[in-house]
């Protein structure tokens, strides 16, 4: 145990040093999701709301509805970049390293995954309770269901994390991985378009991503004041996708594991 938390101090120390060294990178990380959050509020403004027969929508509660969104999907995307820039590690030789001593190989994945979501989402997370404080009269929640609520989809972030590190680290080429999670996970997760529009094909790639399911519970408790027992099915969905990539991580590092030794080679696939 003490060696598993050492080695994710050290991970985070060190994430933190290569790529959060400067404070204008905080500003980066704060512009980049309010502009594309500014561009899709004004989308909506073409739009009646108050004819509109889409759940939580209204023209009062609009910008709640896309920030809390927005701010799910920061938790996740950082996430799918903190794991691409992970991989490169693989090309400096980092990574052998860490193979060759006796870290613990899940305290790394976990300490890139803490690491990268704190940080890269700390001033994204703050502006969105800024504003939710400003129209908290669109909001109707409970308070312990808001709590867990927020708990389980930090957790499903950062299993989500380790998971994408586990695969990013022991391929040749993970542009593509990169490209598939991104822009898709936005698209259909409904973070802008109420998944409830799609149609039934994006609506089976909406069911692949943990997101989707994070950002309905969020809004359900938020805006809808749901109780615990209203999101159960959320809750059991969050947990059996935790439990199934941390089951998945596993085997991955396994299999990886054996390769090495036989091969002596890091890349797996």
């Amino acid at each position: 145990m003490r060696s598993f938390v050492k080695t994710f101090a050290a991970e985070i120390v060190k994430q933190h040093k290569n790529y959060f060294y400067s404070k204008t990178i905080y500003i980066s990380l704060f512009l980049w999701p309010l502009f594309s959050f500014i561009t899709t509020y004004y989308s909506f403004q073409v739009f009646d709301l108050s004819k509109s027969k889409v759940p939580y929508i209204t023209a009062e509660n609009v910008v709640v509805y896309l920030l809390l969104g927005y701010m799910c999907m920061s938790l996740f995307r950082c996430l799918v970049q903190s794991a691409w820039r992970f991989s490169f590690e693989r090309f400096h030789g980092t990574l052998e390293l860490i193979f060759l001593s006796p870290s613990n190989r899940a305290a790394v994945l976990l300490g890139n995954a803490v690491a990268s979501l704190f940080e890269s989402v700390i001033i994204t997370v703050v502006f969105t309770v800024f504003m939710l404080v400003l129209k908290s009269e669109a909001l109707f929640f409970k308070l312990l269901p808001a709590v867990i609520v927020f708990l389980l989809v930090i957790g499903m972030a950062v299993v989500w994390g380790m998971f994408l590190n586990s695969l990013f680290l022991f391929s040749r080429d993970t542009n593509f991985l990169f490209t598939v999670l991104e822009e898709p996970m936005e698209i259909f997760s409904g973070v802008k378009v109420p998944i409830i529009l799609f149609p039934l094909w994006a609506k089976m790639i909406a069911a692949i991503f943990p997101l989707t399911y994070a950002i309905e519970a969020v809004r359900r408790v938020m805006l809808y004041g749901s109780s615990l027992y209203e999101i159960r099915i959320y809750l059991l969905i969050g947990i059996l996708i935790m439990i199934a990539l941390l089951i998945a991580i596993m085997i991955i590092l396994v299999i990886v594991e054996k390769h090495i030794r036989v091969t002596g080679n890091i890349t797996l696939f």
